[in-house]
Parts: structure tokens; sequence; C-alpha cells
């Protein structure tokens, strides 16, 4: 590798844990394709332009080859466009996806850190409100195991199983304005949590539990310890439901006064 700066295409390789796992472009195409995110040549020269992908380097005999963790990384800027999200935001929150990535390598998500990423990267709304789904995209890419094992160090010390029921992430989103005297103020706009508890076996018996998607008196789908493991993933369901509930600001954030 020549020729080039490569120094993000070696940060993407140490992100995914130094293996040097390499997909051309058409593999990459088509893995992202796979997971159902239309993706053109265009679009991807585009992205790369943008500084949103890293650009490819020649690897021995590999024209044109990528981190396979660009497969995420491109599947996760394509879901935030569906969702409304702007380029710009989006840019803005590169920096705390590769962090919430290497959270999730290491089984440790430390929160003081997370927020201190986060604050220092995000200056649009736009971007502030997309955290809480930036961090339900990147855990729900991680095998179920993996995810069981990661751990949650508070803002006060103390350490909770991601997946522990007790365990809640909240965000409170700050709005900074300019007023009619032309000083900057800063507002609380909204505030929401989320968990990533492992969910009941039987969503129709559990009490808290709000189903969607059937019509009433629909018979409702099979426990999910009776579904195909490939028709399932325990856990992804509800966090992408919770994903697409940051779409739209202010619908849902619970607006604080």
């Amino acid at each position: 590798m020549c020729g080039v700066d490569h120094s993000e295409f070696l940060e993407f390789l140490e992100l995914d844990g130094g293996e040097p796992r390499l997909v051309t472009k058409s593999e990459l195409l088509a893995a992202v394709r796979h997971r159902g995110f239309p993706i053109s040549d265009r679009q991807l020269t585009f992205y790369v332009s943008e500084g949103l992908v890293p650009r490819s380097v020649r690897v021995g005999s590999r024209a044109g080859a990528y981190p396979r963790l660009v497969v995420s990384l491109l599947t996760w800027i394509l879901r935030f466009r569906e969702m409304g999200i702007p380029i710009e935001a989006i840019k803005e929150l590169v920096p705390t996806w590769k962090f919430l990535v290497r959270s999730r390598n290491q089984g440790r998500l430390d929160l003081a850190e997370f927020e201190y990423v986060a604050r220092r990267q995000l200056e649009s709304l736009e971007a502030v409100l997309a955290v809480p789904a930036l961090l339900t995209d990147v855990v729900s890419g991680f095998c179920e195991d993996c995810w069981r094992r990661l751990v949650v160090v508070t803002k006060d010390g103390h350490e909770l199983p991601l997946t522990a029921a007790e365990t809640t992430i909240g965000f409170a989103a700050a709005n900074r304005r300019i007023d009619e005297s032309g000083a900057e103020t800063l507002d609380w706009w909204g505030y929401r949590r989320i968990t990533f508890a492992t969910p009941p076996d039987d969503f129709g018996r559990d009490p808290t539990t709000v189903v969607l998607g059937v019509r009433p008196n629909e018979p409702l789908p099979a426990r999910r310890s009776d579904q195909d493991s490939d028709d399932v993933h325990p856990g992804i369901d509800e966090r992408q439901a919770q994903d697409r509930a940051t779409d739209v600001p202010g619908s849902d954030q619970g607006v604080v006064s």
C-alpha cells in the first residue's frame, strides 16, 4: 500500500480487530444490498468523496479493497439517510460511531467517555437527536453472545450488564439557540431512555409489551423460542423499533419544559 494516505484504512482495520478482513468493491456493494439497502457505484463514490467512507487501497492482487467493517459503516449510513438524517449530521456522528464500535469490541461501554466523545463532536440538533439510534444500531450489529457480555459503566463508576432489566441508558438533549438580544442560550430539548434488556419469549403474554403490526383479533406470531433462529434475532426487533422512533425530531422524545 503506497502513494496515498492510508491512515483511515488502517484505522478501520484496527476497529475490525486488526484482522486483514477485506472486501472488493463488488463484494462491499453486494453485502450492503443483501442487508436491504440499494446502493450503486455512483452512490459509493459520493460517500467516499464526502469523507464518510474510507478510500479503497490495493492490497496484493486485490485492487480496490476495503476493510470488511466498511460494510457495517455503509449500512449504517444508508439506514440513517433513509431515516432522513442529513449528510452533515452523519459526518458529525462518524467519530461517535467509531467510539461505539471500539467499546463494543472491548465489551465495555463507559458512559462518561461516550458523553465526552459525543459532546466534543456533535453540534447540530439532528446529530444530537440521532445518538440513541446510533447506539442501538451499533449494538444491534453485535453477535447475540457478544452483546450479552457487554458491560455498561455508569458515570459514577458502577458496572451493569447491558441486558439486565435494570440497565437503562438515558439521553438528555440540549438545544443551542440565539435569543432576541443576540445572546446564545441553551435549553433542554428532550429526553429519552432505552433498554437492551433481554425481551420476553412470548410478547403476547407480556403485560408491558405493546404489540404492533398485527390486526385486532388476528392470531399472534409464534413465540420467539418456537421460531427459526434465522427468522428472529433476540433483541434486534425491539431495538430497531426504538431506532426508527427517533426518525422525527420531537415526535416522541418527551420534550422537557
